[in-house]
């Protein structure tokens, strides 16, 4: 991703950004392109606990939800109830979107449990534009700039 778009202005309720709505997630774009050329891979170990029409979720222990979205569905690498590990390839980015194409890109969203004001547990989206960035030096085995 060049920049963070999780409170661009959308109508999904996103409690992180300043308006209460954005985007929920982070757009990646494939160096070209080309539908079904580049890889989507588990963030983290876990076990994928659902397959849409052009999405997966993924869940690892820690209690974090992890969505990846625009998938090719027919040529997916994973299935539900399988076990992942971090860096697996689970599908090629593509421009599915349940019977409407999109861009070809690859939306990443990351949910994480926090207390509502009752003290009860609940997920919230969370920017995963920082983690993206972080991971991609991690690869390219750059020092942390922070």
């Amino acid at each position: 991703p060049w920049r963070d778009n999780f409170c661009e202005k959308r109508d999904r309720t996103t409690i992180l950004c300043p308006t209460g709505k954005g985007h929920q997630g982070q757009d990646i774009r494939p160096a070209t392109c080309q539908k079904s050329v580049h890889w989507a891979v588990a963030a983290e170990d876990g076990q994928i606990t659902a397959v849409g029409s052009y999405s997966i979720t993924l869940p690892p222990p820690n209690g974090t939800i992890y969505r990846y979205l625009h998938l090719d569905m027919a040529r997916l690498a994973v299935g539900e109830g399988d076990t992942v590990t971090k860096g697996q390839r689970l599908g090629f980015v593509s421009n599915d979107f349940g019977g409407t194409p999109t861009t070809i890109h690859h939306h990443f969203e990351i949910k994480m449990a926090v207390e509502d004001a009752n003290g009860n547990p609940t997920y919230t989206f969370v920017p995963p534009y920082m983690s993206l960035v972080r991971a991609y030096a991690r690869l390219l085995n750059e020092p942390p700039s922070d």
